[in-house]
């Protein structure tokens, strides 16, 4: 029986600590949505994601707002969101043999703040940051070799601009049967050109209430 009351109880502990980060999780997310853009939203901006499109996007920001609710109770997705990102940490850090830390608070990038976003964990000891995904098993092939998805290397890019991070660990759980884990250099150039893109929009766009086109693709 006691054994049972101890399973409860630290059930209990992990799901409200996982209810506070939900939280502020959800908190820095309305923050972000308020007051500019992050690592996904660059790749809508750039044409890269195939589901949803700038002008759908710069929509998106005009009436966040409205469009989101918030909730009180942290749901079952929300729930498993967390667990499955702190399992991919974990793995990560035992395959790696890196250390690693969260990291709650949301970014902001020093010089423009419209470059914000939400980074999983800085790496303990290096001036490195993790990213962990999960992707369904038809999104393997996009893995195998050394070659990333061009959606990674840009998100990446753009939370080691706004963490001043040299490095960046892509930690990935495909299918819910294999692991791998990538690494991504800091690239100036790269993050040069993202930052003029993430201005171009935020400022002629979403600030000027001008949209803009759909077919507006840069890479």
């Amino acid at each position: 029986m006691w054994y049972v009351i101890i399973k409860i109880t630290l059930y209990d502990n992990v799901y409200k600590e996982k209810v506070g980060e939900v939280s502020l999780l959800r908190d820095n997310y309305m923050k972000k949505w308020k007051i500019g853009i992050d690592g996904l939203d660059i790749c809508i901006i750039m044409g890269v994601n195939k589901k949803r499109n700038a002008k759908e996007l710069y929509l998106e920001k005009l009436s966040i707002e409205d469009s989101i609710k918030r909730k009180n109770e942290m749901s079952e997705a929300d729930y498993w969101h967390l667990t499955i990102k702190d399992m991919i940490a974990k793995e990560f850090s035992i395959r790696s043999g890196k250390k690693v830390r969260k990291e709650n608070n949301q970014l902001i990038d020093e010089e423009y703040d419209f470059m914000v976003g939400n980074i999983d964990r800085r790496i303990v000891g290096e001036n490195s940051i993790l990213i962990c995904k999960s992707e369904n098993a038809f999104s393997g092939v996009n893995w195998n070799g050394e070659k990333l998805p061009v959606s990674y290397i840009l998100e990446s890019q753009h939370y080691m601009r706004i963490s001043r991070a040299d490095k960046c660990y892509i930690a990935l759980l495909i299918g819910g049967k294999r692991f791998i884990y990538k690494e991504i250099l800091r690239d100036e150039d790269m993050i040069t050109k993202i930052v003029e893109i993430e201005k171009d929009f935020w400022v002629n766009n979403v600030l000027k209430k001008v949209s803009p086109k759909v077919d507006s693709i840069y890479v």
